[in-house]
Parts: structure tokens; sequence; C-alpha cells
């Protein structure tokens, strides 16, 4: 069995810098590689505090970003012994919606939209494997026709685009060039799922930001930028699952907060809903990288997104791409391009565009008719509804075969209410009976009801 003292010599010979962050990831990786084994009790944090130089409290700060990755546990009395067999990072959240929606006949918890018209790729896709560049060895960051397309709506001037699998990939990609273990992510709550799974995964720490009427709090954002975050993550448009989007004085605030700070991470899901499109990158262009994703209007197997702004940030975004071959195929970008031209392809959208706005609206009414209160203003798809106690109302409707999520899914930790997230925009037909269910399952007296 390896000693506390052989241990601490191996920490002392591994860390390159006596910080949090770095001791973290030192001992993080000495696990992940045998060089500590399982089972093995780790040093006091006295001894490696006199042996490092380090204060204990900063010893004892990345002995519980060990724990909260599920590499270490501590007792009182046993000190703190590595896990046999850590759990390796897995997107918790995004598996729990999974296992809640996939055999429930009504979902109202996922993003997908029943009964609409499918858009028609085989032409698009056709003229993509006839275009004369296909073939070529070299990949490149994004095809002149996508960049042109995208350019004529981008939300602020930038020559520096890529294109990726999607927006999650992009977020995944950034964040793990951007945050060490133990750093901190300031994050605009609520927030997709899948964000504090990422951040879990890398063993960095969410600061949640709460939204107020004009955006995220500019008050707790200034005081987030003392901690010094690694990046700041935020939805400007359509914000799931809220519907939030930014105002253009909130844009002007919030850049004089964050000038010079943090990159910022943008990200546009929704996208083509109709609505007006505001970014920190029309401030602070060379801060921000905005991520527009296409796969809610063209489905999940064309899962692809373009993401735009930071120079400095897309360069290593495309050198981890090229570095795995994981770029997107020039045939997928030559096809989301013909798209993106396509007049009648467009008007298909903006019909589409309008059915989403015609079948939330009718849910958001059927919901206040029956004495719901809900955030004025909020856009398309989601409905972020206030509800008595989230996890029961999620188990009555989930007996009555109607799957949504709740709001604990879209939090870092506690959060200050209950909701539940609802696709307003899931299906055209059974709204009202649909808004039934939910009120009823709200009110514990009418659950149990037929």
């Amino acid at each position: 069995m390896t000693t506390e003292s052989e241990i601490l010599t191996t920490i002392r010979a591994a860390v390159p810098l006596r910080t949090v962050a770095a001791l973290t990831r030192t001992v993080a990786e000495l696990i992940g590689a045998g060089g500590i084994p399982a089972q093995a009790r780790l040093p006091t944090i006295r001894a490696v505090s006199e042996s490092l130089g380090m204060s204990r409290s900063a010893v004892g700060q990345a002995w519980s970003q060990l724990q909260a990755q599920g590499l270490v546990e501590s007792k009182r009395r046993g000190g703190t012994t590595v896990i046999a067999q850590p759990t390796p990072p897995h997107a918790k959240r995004f598996e729990s919606m999974i296992r809640a929606s996939i055999t429930m006949p009504v979902d109202l918890g996922n993003l997908r939209s029943q009964d609409m018209p499918t858009i028609d790729m085989s032409t698009a896709f056709a003229r993509a494997v006839e275009h004369p560049d296909i073939g070529h060895q070299f990949a490149e960051q994004i095809s002149p026709e996508l960049r042109k397309e995208v350019s004529k709506s981008w939300p602020f001037h930038t020559e520096s685009f890529l294109t990726v699998h999607g927006s999650i990939d992009s977020l995944e990609m950034s964040l793990a060039a951007l945050a060490q273990p133990g750093d901190r992510i300031a994050v605009a709550v609520p927030a997709i799922a899948r964000v504090f799974d990422i951040l879990e995964s890398l063993g960095a720490t969410a600061i949640p930001i709460p939204w107020g009427d004009e955006g995220p709090d500019v008050d707790d954002l200034r005081r987030a930028m003392i901690s010094r975050p690694a990046a700041f993550v935020y939805q400007p448009n359509r914000a799931l699952p809220t519907g939030r989007s930014v105002t253009s004085s909130w844009v002007t605030a919030a850049a004089e907060v964050l000038r010079g700070s943090t990159p910022i991470l943008e990200m546009d899901q929704t996208w083509p809903l109709k609505t007006p499109a505001l970014s920190l990158g029309t401030e602070l262009p060379e801060q921000v990288l905005h991520t527009r994703s296409f796969n809610y209007a063209f489905g999940a197997d064309m899962r692809q997104a373009v993401v735009g702004g930071n120079a400095r940030l897309t360069d290593v975004l495309w050198n981890r791409l090229s570095y795995s071959s994981r770029y997107v195929s020039r045939i997928m970008q030559l096809a989301q391009a013909y798209l993106l031209a396509d007049p009648g392809i467009l008007a298909m959208l903006d019909s589409w565009s309008d059915e989403i706005h015609r079948r939330h609206g009718l849910f958001v009414e059927a919901l206040r008719r029956r004495g719901h209160e809900l955030i004025e203003g909020a856009h398309p798809p989601l409905i972020w509804l206030p509800v008595p106690d989230e996890h029961s109302v999620c188990t009555r409707l989930s007996t009555r075969g109607i799957v949504v999520y709740p709001g604990s899914f879209f939090h870092p930790g506690a959060q200050g209410g209950h909701h539940i997230s609802i696709n307003g925009a899931a299906y055209g037909d059974g709204i009202e009976d649909m808004a039934e269910e939910i009120s009823r399952a709200c009110d514990p007296r009418l659950a149990g009801g037929g």
C-alpha cells in the first residue's frame, strides 16, 4: 500500500504551481494515471500545506474540488481516501431527461415539435456533392458559401468563423479550452442543462447569475467578476428555458462590467425564431464567441452550428477540431449554405416560425386562463412555469403519460423556487387538454381525479 508520505512526495514533485487549480488538476491527473492508487489515503491538509507552502484553506479547497469530481471521499475521522472506481464524467442531467421522456406518449420536455412540416434537404445535398471542391484533402474552418450566408444576419461584425457539430460541441470545446479544475464560470440561470453537465465533467464551478427584467442581473455579474471567472456563459435571445431576451440597455450596461475581463460565450439554440437578435459582440467583438445552432430548424440529424467572434478562441477550437479530424464535412457545410440561400426554404422557415409562435401563444393563454402566472413577453418555444412542488408535479404528469422537466435540471444547485419547463410548441392540437392536465397536476386536490 502506498503511504501518505510517498503520495506527498509524488504530489510535491508533480505540482507545477502552488495554486488551488494546479493542485486539484495535478492530484486528479495522478489518480487517473494510477500514480495515486485506489483506496490510498491522501496526506492530511496540514501536511500538504506545510510541504507545499500553501495555506490550509487553499489545500482544503483542492480536496473539496476532488471530492466534487467524484475522485475522493472524506470522512470526519477517516481522512480523505481515493475512491476505488471513480465514475467517469457523463451528462447526468441529459441522461435523466432522456430516461424521463423516451417512453412517454406526450413529450412536453424536449424541443422537438410534432406535426410540423419537415424541410426537404435532398436538393441541397445533391448540389453539395456536385460542388467542385468536394474531395479536397484539406479541410477548412468554414466553407466560403456558408460564411457568406451566416454573415448576412450575424449580430455583429467579425471575420472569424468556424463550423462545429452543434452548439453543445462548441460549448464543451470552449469551456475545456478556458477552464481548469477548480475554476469558476459565470452562468446566467436558469440555463440549458448541458452547461452544468459540462462544468461538472471539467471540475469547474458555476457562479449563477439570475435573470432580471432586462437580462442577467448586472450587479450580480459585477460581483462575480471579482473572483475572475474563466468565462461568462449566457443566451442573449430566447434564452432556454425561460424565453427571456436581453435589451439594448442591458447590452450597454453589461459591456461596461465585462469589458476586458473574461471571454463571453453566447448561445443561440432556437434560430430562426423571429425575435430581435442582440449580442454583446456589438460592444465587445473580441471578447464574444457567438454560437448559432441550426438543428432546431433542420433536425437533430443536421446537427451543425457556426461560431464567430473571438479570433483567438476560434483558432483554439479549430486546432482542436483539425487535430482530432472531427471537423464538419464540406458536404454538410455546403448543404447548409444552400438551405440558407434558397428563397423557398427561407419562406418555409418563416411559416414554421409563425406556427411555433402560434402554438406557444395558445399554450400560454390556456395556462393563464387557469390562473398561472407567466413571464411577460417571453419568447417560444419553452414555457417556464412556477409550480408548488416541481417533483410532485412531474410525477403526477408522468402517471398520465406526459413528460415535462423539473426546474432543477436548469440550475447548478438549489434554486429560489419551483418551476417546470414545458415545450409550448410541441403540439398543434390538444393544447387546452394539456394545459388542463398541467393545472390539475399543480393542484393536489385535483391531481387524483379522472
